[in-house]
């Protein structure tokens, strides 16, 4: 009996787990940061404007919430996935409100979720290695999955697999990531097909 390579799936939220809705174009107009990471650019202002920046990011946000779905086939994969004994994490800059309500809305669970609430956010390494730690799973047997060039970084400083999610007429991130798909369809074509 053939066993699936991995023991663990880690997913990005926004673009991801459900399609992009998230303007960051216009986040980024309403805060007044050009160019570079939000986040990391976020750390260089003020206080004042700091509490500011990450209030515009929050109403982004809660306006999200009221219009998220899912990926189309979202919850049949992670059916698949429980089935298999396959731990799901979920890494995500949002805020744990946030997750919180998409769980809630679609009926949808994670096995470990990390929010930018916890001390390192993504590209740095330590979301996913901390999860892992958790699970007593090893780098080698878990995928990250996302659609920004941040999630592909992450894994591949933790040691995991990557998997570029792309979505349609989205910017390509995939050219360094162990493999990239369209779909969950693909992507659990891809999990299936790769075993021990």
């Amino acid at each position: 009996m053939k066993l699936p390579r991995y023991k663990a799936l880690i997913f990005d939220m926004d673009g991801t787990i459900t399609l992009p809705i998230l303007d960051f174009a216009v986040i980024r107009r309403e805060i007044g940061l050009p160019t570079g990471d939000i986040a990391h650019e976020i750390t260089k202002l003020s206080q004042e404007l700091q509490d500011r920046a990450w209030s515009i990011i929050e109403q982004h946000e809660r306006r999200a919430e009221l219009e998220q779905a899912l990926q189309p086939g979202t919850e049949a994969f992670l059916t698949h996935c429980r089935t298999a004994n396959i731990k799901l994490g979920l890494i995500t800059r949002n805020i744990q409100r946030s997750v919180d309500a998409l769980c809630a809305k679609f009926n949808i669970e994670f096995d470990l979720v990390i929010t930018r609430e916890f001390p390192h956010i993504k590209p740095h390494p330590a979301p996913i290695l901390h999860m892992l730690k958790q699970w007593e799973i090893e780098p080698h047997a878990a995928l990250m999955i996302g659609d920004y060039i941040h999630d592909i970084e992450c894994g591949q400083a933790a040691g995991t697999d990557t998997c570029f999610f792309q979505n349609s007429g989205a910017q390509n991130h995939g050219a360094t990531a162990t493999v990239t798909v369209h779909s969950m369809e693909e992507l659990e074509a891809f999990i299936s097909k790769v075993v021990l």
